[in-house]
């Protein structure tokens, strides 16, 4: 198992590593640097591996900015739909770096 890319993300550490032929995006305590993190997604290409990890941190940012929190791969808001996180990655992004149309249509509700 080896780090691909690492970025530091909201006192956290957003990974991607190689296991048996296969990419691994993570989330991880900066504060645990000896675990491996929370599966966040899987892909068989290190590329799409490395701009999901880059997106995922874009929009911690912009969840975090709407009252949301991480957990368990969903972005978790109370009253509100949890937002996996999965779903969101394939999402396009509007202007604020937020995903565009279904999730405005779920937070209004």
């Amino acid at each position: 198992m080896t780090v691909k890319h690492l970025i530091k993300c909201h006192g956290s550490e957003v990974l991607v590593r190689e296991e048996d032929g296969s990419y691994i995006l993570s989330i991880q305590a900066t504060t645990n640097p000896l675990g491996f993190g929370s599966p966040l997604e899987t892909f068989s290409e290190k590329e799409a591996a490395i701009a999901a990890a880059e997106k995922f941190c874009g929009l911690l940012t912009a969840a975090k900015e709407r009252g949301y929190y991480l957990e368990s791969g969903y972005f978790v808001k109370p009253d509100k739909e949890k937002l996996s996180v999965k779903l969101c990655l394939q999402q396009e992004l509007d202007e604020n770096g937020w995903i565009s149309e279904w999730i405005s249509e779920r937070e209004q509700v």
